[in-house]
């Protein structure tokens, strides 16, 4: 049987109290250890200190606008306003339209201003000159809140039919009434095109914000000014909301237009013509009709053409063209129709033409209603 001996168990409980002393100072040492961490890291970083509810109404606290979508407030404020809620960003578009007003086809009047030009020609160096003096009474085509003019007006010009020539004024700034006093020298105009060419003007409307818009047009024979008698003619023309060429008629030609931003296209459906000025020895015709798709420097890009119609004046075509357009080269594109009466022995002959750039009415409609069929009659020149 073993011995018990009190010295040796009085030892050992002496060690157990002595490692449960030091356990408790080295678990206290770590306490404080993290403590100081923690509040080192809250002083780096004094967001972690914001209770979670306060983050929450944050996130909820941005009314809520039409459909639901959250509006944030802006971070401006009027400084004539003791109010403290930030002051809401309003579109400029909304502003515009909120101070300004466009007018609808139905407002507009049938007399649109008058134009006021002189004309003089020198037979030996073949030049036609051309002074644009003034126009008066011009519509305006968007009307102010406060009654402030808004039509900022210029003048377009060219020689048809052939299109040459084409000019066009500088633009004078919130006006009726513009005084342009501007002239133009068209070279190489010759006795033949004195007695049978046309002066077609445009007043056109600058938008800065938007495309272009036509106030009015209007057409002039040279042969009425008889310039070979007048060394200066003065005139002053009303303008219409489409010129009426006068020019012998050589007919019509209806077109439909469809232009799709999104694929790029704009599609040309050529239906029918009327009324068609050139004639063979029978008195008919057999017209087809060819389609370029320009730049504004002639350039060609596509080419289409219809069938032929035979022995008719007024043909049905009811054919669909389409052309890649993109949105970056709509300002520069014209669209050329040319009506051509097809001959088996000599050549063909065209009867009449119809150019379509980008502030054409019929095209304007087209681009504002994108994905819409718009037909519309053009005279052929």
């Amino acid at each position: 049987m073993p011995h018990y001996q009190p010295g040796l168990a009085k030892s050992a409980g002496h060690e157990w109290f002595y490692l449960g002393v030091g356990g408790a100072v080295g678990l206290a040492a770590l306490v404080a250890v993290a403590a100081l961490l923690a509040v080192r890291k809250r002083r780096q970083y004094p967001s972690l200190l914001l209770p979670p509810k306060q983050v929450i109404a944050v996130r909820g606290g941005f009314p809520k606008g039409p459909g639901g979508l959250k509006q944030s407030p802006s971070p401006l404020q009027s400084p004539l306003s003791n109010d403290s809620t930030p002051s809401p960003i309003v579109p400029l578009q909304t502003l515009l339209e909120d101070r300004t007003r466009k007018l609808s086809p139905s407002e507009l009047p049938s007399e649109r201003g008058n134009i006021s030009f002189t004309l003089s020609y020198d037979p030996h160096t073949l030049t036609l000159l051309v002074s644009i003096i003034n126009c008066r009474n011009l519509c305006e085509m968007v009307v102010s809140r406060d009654g402030q003019c808004l039509l900022d007006p210029y003048v377009k010009l060219q020689l048809l039919p052939e299109r040459e020539h084409r000019v066009k004024t500088r633009i004078v700034r919130s006006t009726t009434n513009p005084v342009y006093e501007e002239q133009f020298a068209m070279y190489g105009v010759t006795h033949e095109q004195v007695n049978f060419a046309t002066l077609h003007f445009q007043v056109v409307a600058f938008d800065r914000y938007s495309r272009d818009t036509v106030v009015g047009e209007c057409v002039y024979r040279l042969a009425d000014a008889e310039l070979q008698v007048h060394s200066e003619m003065r005139v002053e023309l009303p303008l219409l909301p489409r010129a009426t060429d006068t020019v012998a008629a050589r007919g019509e030609l209806l077109l439909s237009l469809t232009y799709q931003p999104a694929f790029n296209n704009l599609t040309v459906v050529v239906l029918k013509a009327r009324g068609l000025g050139g004639r063979n020895d029978a008195g008919t015709a057999d017209p087809f009709v060819k389609l370029y798709l320009r730049k504004e420097s002639g350039e060609r890009i596509a080419k289409k053409r219809t069938h032929v119609r035979r022995s008719t004046l007024n043909p049905v075509y009811n054919e669909s063209f389409v052309f890649e357009l993109p949105e970056d080269r709509l300002d520069h594109s014209v669209i050329d129709l040319q009506v051509i009466n097809h001959d088996r022995v000599n050549r063909n002959d065209v009867i009449g033409r119809a150019l379509l750039n980008m502030e054409d009415s019929h095209v304007v409609e087209v681009l504002e209603n994108p994905g819409r069929q718009v037909a519309q009659w053009h005279h052929l020149d």
